[in-house]
């Protein structure tokens, strides 16, 4: 009797048990369910805005270059801003962001010679600035060839950027040639012309007299300062300038060349110890 009782008060719990438990689940189910409508909204949000951003970049014109602007533009440097603008046009509505700047600074570097340095950044969305320095002019070169005279002013690296005009603040070098000067490439290469206009300011510095023009010969390598004294100075351009001025320092003991009316001093000639000199009184 007694065991008949404890099996059914067993049945009787089994069974408040095994009722009870799916209203425990049911009720966490019911909790979980805004938890994953917030991510799924969420996911959305995210995904709207990748999709956006991807229209914005790839398709619109929202990042399309529209404008070169030449940084601190003035009269002196219209003429080579306008230069940069025609080389740069091809970049015009191009998508700024997948645009490389360095490329296009190594374009116009190599387009336009004048330019020592050129810089250009992105002001986005949609516009390209641009700041660039020239080399600077150093000398007037007058060519003399057998049927033409032109005068040009070269810059710093040897390239003609002015044709048919002079500086008078700066030296001049006369050029002699069967040939008129080809303005596409250097009219003297830069060591050369470095060399020439040294070796008159050298002499200037040394000898107190000033340099009234220079003339180069190409092809003897020669440089022939013309002095405000109306004679010349012939230098070898193989040879450093100070060491052609240091043997005519050693001889104005002998030779006055502030006094004396010469047509010329060639420096060029080494003697046994290095310091022979000839000269030509007029």
């Amino acid at each position: 009797m007694l065991s008949k009782l404890f099996n059914k008060k067993r049945r009787i719990l089994s069974s408040r048990i095994t009722y009870g438990t799916p209203a425990v689940h049911s009720f966490r189910k019911r909790t979980s369910s805004p938890s994953k409508i917030k991510t799924i909204f969420k996911a959305a949000i995210i995904t709207v805005a990748i999709l956006l951003t991807a229209y914005g970049i790839f398709f619109s014109n929202y990042f399309e270059i529209k404008e070169i602007i030449i940084i601190d533009e003035n009269f002196e440097n219209q003429t080579i801003g306008e230069q940069i603008k025609e080389n740069l046009k091809s970049t015009l509505n191009r998508n700024i962001l997948f645009t490389k700047t360095g490329e296009l600074e190594f374009s116009v570097m190599k387009k336009i010679p004048e330019l020592e340095k050129v810089t250009i950044s992105k002001n986005y969305p949609s516009t390209i600035e641009i700041e660039f320095s020239k080399y600077p002019l150093v000398a007037n070169i007058i060519n003399e060839s057998s049927n033409l005279k032109k005068s040009y002013i070269v810059n710093s690296i040897g390239y003609a950027t002015k044709e048919d005009f002079e500086n008078p603040s700066l030296p001049y070098i006369q050029i002699k040639s069967d040939e008129p000067i080809n303005t596409k490439k250097t009219v003297i290469e830069q060591k050369k012309l470095q060399y020439i206009l040294d070796a008159a300011k050298n002499f200037e510095d040394k000898f107190g007299m000033g340099i009234k023009e220079i003339t180069y010969k190409p092809v003897p390598k020669e440089v022939h300062l013309f002095t405000e004294k109306n004679f010349y100075i012939w230098l070898d351009m193989q040879i450093p300038s100070e060491d052609q001025f240091r043997k005519l320092k050693k001889a104005l003991a002998k030779l006055d060349i502030y006094k004396e009316n010469l047509n010329y001093i060639d420096l060029r000639i080494a003697g046994g110890n290095g310091d022979k000199i000839i000269y030509k009184r007029r």
